[in-house]
């Protein structure tokens, strides 16, 4: 083999790895634009969806929240204090399921409290389906709050019956949400518990 074979060969086997590094460089933002993307659909179209369904539980509650609180004179301190609420988003990653399970344990405690100041509740045995269902049977809540609370519950369920396995920031997008609805839910009781020791 003389020279001249040589180089060409080199030169072809060295030209697609140097044009791909060469369109890296060139388009590195738009490639690392593309990387979440790529870790949605690395995950499954199951729990892309879910992840997308949690951030959209997340943007409505934020949206209600914002609603709500607008309106409202009566502010009380939110249920989780800023350093609980860092540890339970970091214990998300830990656990995403047990972490979900676990927020919607605060929003039934939220609306048991509800029904139990509105009397509509009355026996502390009472199950979370029934709870759940007096609650958004009843004119309690906004049509916007209830299609909320339906939300985080199906949402809760499919992990519950393990038809999903969700992802760090799907459960971190979950806990935010249940975080401030409970915040609304204790809210509300609030101001139903201060009408009914006003009209005493």
């Amino acid at each position: 083999m003389d020279w001249l074979t040589f180089i060409s060969k080199a030169i072809d086997s060295l030209a697609w790895p140097s044009v791909i590094l060469i369109l890296g460089v060139v388009f590195r933002r738009q490639l690392s634009d593309l990387l979440p993307y790529l870790k949605k659909l690395k995950a499954g179209p199951v729990e892309a969806e879910f992840e997308m369904e949690a951030r959209q539980a997340l943007v409505n509650s934020e949206k209600l929240s914002f609603q709500f609180m607008k309106g409202s004179a009566l502010k009380i301190e939110k249920p989780t204090e800023e350093k609980e609420a860092l540890a339970k988003l970091i214990g998300a990653r830990n656990d995403p399921a047990g972490m979900i399970i676990e927020a919607w344990t605060g929003v039934d405690g939220a609306l048991f409290r509800l029904g139990k100041q509105t009397g509509l509740i009355v026996d502390p045995l009472e199950n979370t389906r029934s709870v759940y269902r007096s609650i958004v049977s009843s004119d309690l809540l906004s049509d916007e709050a209830k299609r909320l609370v339906m939300e985080l519950y199906e949402l809760r369920n499919r992990v519950a019956h393990a038809k999903v396995k969700p992802t760090v920031v799907a459960a971190q997008d979950y806990v935010l949400a249940a975080d401030k609805v409970i915040h609304m839910l204790e809210v509300k009781t609030q101001k139903l518990a201060s009408i009914e020791a006003s009209s005493k």
